[in-house]
């Protein structure tokens, strides 16, 4: 009986051995898929081809020298370890069948490809804060000038006009430079209104964008934003049409009379009239400058450049673009202006108005690019007003 129960011992030895071996990997497996590694998830870490220490590594998790060897032989021994708090595991052949395509190019690409779109997103990130900084910057550039102008009103109280230029200029050249410069930035005032209305002043702020829209649209013409938000979508949506505010059949100064009507409320020209006696009243009562002299210069700094601006954007950045029904996709033209002519007219609303049209997503200072790449011509006409702002 002894020697036949030793001879049954040393026949399942080897039995028992594989039993036991078995068990403890699944038991490692196991521990892998409680830490978050199981075979249905990627391993996190990369693969480590051991050199030196096999052996050590090995026996840390319980393999035999032969399951050593077939580590040597494969190189398939992951370190969880940083990761996820297990030990290292040997993964066996199925596993090494299904991880061993990616262990080069599907591990390396996929981390390759996740960097890539980290990187994408920051750069469009960086693109989206560029625009808003560029928007905000050119808009806060002409806002900060045209309120920088506003004290020439009570500037040099002994004189009819203020004097910007040296004493051997020409009577009047002063008073000619001074207006010119209101009309421009009186102009671009209404541009950085058409701007926020396309939400391009600050994209990624809506709640600045409008806000900044309606404030440069009361110091423009105590306009209200949100009526100028409703009707310039209605243009965009169906133009040269009768559902168009801003086209009229007729002549230019029919059209002119009718577009001037249209804008033209109550509370707009209550509250202009309201500035206008206000800076009077202030120059005479603060300043000491005389009632009559007030009346002029309030007239010819401040009232004068807001209605030659309305004049100048009426003309170059809607009669001339939509006159006589132009034959384009977009309903609208443009011309070959240079840019110097194109940025002094209407910033570039009248010079490349088909452009605007077709990509009402784009800031006034980048509609020189899009028709110098001609873009306009392939593009499909934007439909549905209100959903581009």
């Amino acid at each position: 009986p002894g020697a036949l129960s030793q001879f049954v011992r040393c026949a399942a030895a080897p039995v028992v051995g594989t039993v036991r071996q078995s068990m403890q990997s699944r038991v490692r497996v196991h521990r892998l898929q409680s830490c978050g590694g199981g075979r249905s998830a990627p391993l996190p870490a990369l693969p480590w081809r051991p050199r030196g220490g096999e052996r050590t590594a090995a026996a840390r998790v319980g393999l035999s020298s032969r399951d050593d060897k077939g580590i040597k032989a494969s190189g398939q021994l992951f370190s969880l370890q940083g990761h996820t708090g297990c030990d290292p595991v040997r993964v066996d052949e199925a596993s090494t069948s299904q991880q061993r395509p990616s262990d080069k190019r599907g591990t390396t690409g996929a981390v390759r490809r996740f960097v890539k779109s980290r990187i994408a997103r920051k750069v469009r990130a960086g693109r989206r804060l560029s625009r808003d900084g560029v928007g905000l910057l050119l808009a806060a550039l002409i806002f900060g000038a045209w309120v920088a102008t506003l004290p020439l009103l009570f500037a040099q109280p002994e004189r009819l006009m203020p004097r910007v230029l040296p004493s051997w200029a020409p009577p009047g050249a002063s008073t000619l430079v001074i207006m010119a410069a209101r009309t421009w930035l009186t102009t671009g005032l209404f541009v950085t209104v058409h701007d926020a209305i396309h939400g391009q002043v600050a994209p990624s702020f809506k709640r600045v964008n409008h806000s900044l829209g309606a404030l440069c649209a009361f110091c423009y013409a105590s306009f209200s934003y949100n009526s100028l938000y409703r009707d310039h979508w209605r243009h965009h949506a169906s133009p040269l049409s009768h559902d168009d505010p801003d086209w009229y059949q007729g002549g230019l100064a029919r059209w002119l009379g009718s577009f001037l009507g249209h804008y033209s409320t109550f509370w707009q020209l209550f509250w202009e009239s309201f500035q206008f006696w206000s800076f009077v009243a202030i120059g005479q009562r603060l300043v000491g400058i005389d009632f009559s002299w007030m009346v002029v210069r309030v007239t010819l700094i401040w009232a004068l450049p807001a209605l030659i601006s309305g004049m100048q954007l009426f003309y170059f950045g809607t009669y001339l673009p939509h006159r006589d029904s132009p034959e384009s996709a977009h309903s609208a033209r443009s011309n070959d202006w240079p840019y110097w002519l194109s940025l002094l007219s209407c910033f570039h609303f009248g010079a490349c108005h088909e452009e605007h049209h077709a990509f009402p997503q784009l800031a006034w200072w980048e509609l020189p690019q899009a028709k110098a790449r001609g873009l306009a011509r392939n593009a499909k006409p934007a439909t549905g007003g209100q959903a581009k702002a």
